[in-house]
């Protein structure tokens, strides 16, 4: 580890308890032209309001229109190993929400048969420093059938819901205590229905979903293979608790391998070796990517829980296993095991002068976490380690400023882990270090 970020880490853990004297003096110049930006942004809203007043209909029209906005600049000062990003001051992530509240409630003889009915649509300008200019989610959704609370549909493209991780992935970005995902949650999109509901008073509830199961974007919903079931419950208002599973069928060919819609980090379900030219081995021999390129099925299981303490403290814990089962002999198959322990610790609870910031620290990882067995943990290890990496772990540190409504800045020192499978020797030397920090200012709307 450079010396700079031992340096960084240190002054990160001891950011809440030395700001204290000067917290308030820097919110003061700080928080002026955070202040001013956003009464600058409120008075456009009114500007943009009282023409929609005047506008009649046409106003009643574009007001059942509403668009958000998430775009981070970020800078890193990363290892040579580390495969996140190059040194480099960057935009990371732009994105785009729109909403369209198409009806409100129907009823029919005085029966309400919807509630509500709208549309969504999420484009991604850039993701991960890349510019990529393409469609995130994008689905019809009919809320309240028949009048409940347990009837509530989207058709078309939306998020897996698996697991409590792909909620920071869209519209939940802005939530992200971290500038960065870590490296083993379940997220990605898929396109299919997915039903949703819960009892009225919102203490359990179930979200399944029916897709197509592939990572690329297929929009042909009479093809799906992948099912997906979450259950959940907040037994009291400080604890919420859920238990997903997912099952895919067969996918992929000789001529176009698999690759599955869940990603866990940035990485997925694929033909053993199909995605990089490393060698790969298995209990300690070279083995050839796999003949078919073809998955029998895939399944995953986890099990979240979230401890929300009203005073700010946040708690979440997370297991998946992700069983990928390879056609033909059972050399290719892997069971991949990803965890999460997340604690957040909001600045209030140390005095009410630090209330804009906040502590997190993350540790959590991916991997076979076999000696004979690895895979290809993150796409970006392709032409470094390819399938030969037994496991993937980070831990991570970061301050917080929350500057006002719609700006946060960040700091952030992430130390990775990278262990290979046995007989990779001469790849070990590049493994050593995958460490970075880095910082990034925030802003969403």
């Amino acid at each position: 580890m450079r010396a700079s970020q031992r340096a960084l880490a240190v002054a990160l853990t001891a950011a809440a308890a030395s700001a204290a004297p000067g917290a308030a003096r820097a919110q003061g110049v700080v928080g002026d032209g955070v202040t001013a930006f956003e009464r600058q942004v409120d008075a456009v809203h009114e500007v943009v309001d009282g023409w929609l007043d005047r506008t009649g209909p046409f106003g009643d029209v574009v007001r059942r229109v509403h668009v958000g906005g998430f775009a981070s600049g970020i800078h890193f000062d990363a290892q040579d190993d580390a495969q996140l990003g190059e040194p480099d001051t960057e935009l990371w992530d732009a994105r785009l929400f729109v909403d369209v509240d198409l009806a409100g409630e129907l009823s029919l003889r005085g029966r309400t048969w919807l509630r509500s009915a709208g549309l969504s649509a999420e484009w991604n300008v850039y993701r991960l420093g890349y510019r990529d200019d393409d469609l995130g989610e994008a689905y019809l959704e009919l809320q309240g059938l028949l009048d409940s609370s347990w009837a509530n549909v989207q058709a078309g493209r939306f998020h897996i819901p698996v697991g409590e991780a792909y909620l920071r992935y869209g519209k939940g970005t802005k939530d992200n205590p971290f500038v960065t995902n870590g490296v083993s949650g379940p997220w990605w999109w898929d396109e299919g229905v997915k039903l949703y509901g819960s009892e009225a008073a919102g203490r359990f509830g179930y979200v399944a979903s029916v897709t197509n199961g592939e990572t690329d974007r297929d929009f042909g919903l009479d093809d799906g293979d992948q099912y997906t079931l979450k259950l959940w419950v907040d037994p009291t208002r400080w604890l919420h608790l859920s238990a997903s599973a997912l099952y895919s069928g067969r996918m992929g060919s000789p001529e176009a391998p698999a690759n599955a819609a869940l990603w866990l980090g940035e990485t997925w379900a694929s033909g053993f070796g199909s995605l990089t030219p490393i060698p790969s081995l298995t209990d300690g021999r070279v083995v050839p990517a796999a003949p078919s390129g073809a998955l029998d099925d895939t399944t995953y299981l986890g099990v979240d829980a979230v401890l929300t303490h009203p005073a700010g403290a946040r708690l979440w814990l997370s297991y998946g296993s992700y069983e990928i089962d390879s056609d033909g002999s059972s050399i290719y198959d892997r069971r991949l095991h990803g965890w999460i322990a997340e604690l957040v610790l909001e600045g209030r609870l140390a005095s009410p002068v630090l209330e804009p910031f906040y502590v997190a620290l993350r540790a959590n990882g991916l991997g076979t976490y076999d000696d004979g067995r690895g895979y290809l943990l993150d796409i970006r290890y392709g032409w470094t380690f390819g399938y030969d990496m037994r496991a993937l772990d980070e831990y991570a540190l970061v301050v917080g400023w929350r500057l006002g409504r719609y700006v946060t800045l960040k700091a952030q020192a992430s130390f990775q882990d990278v262990s290979l499978v046995r007989g990779t020797s001469e790849m070990r030397s590049a493994a050593d270090d995958a460490h970075y920090v880095a910082f990034a200012l925030e802003v969403h709307f």
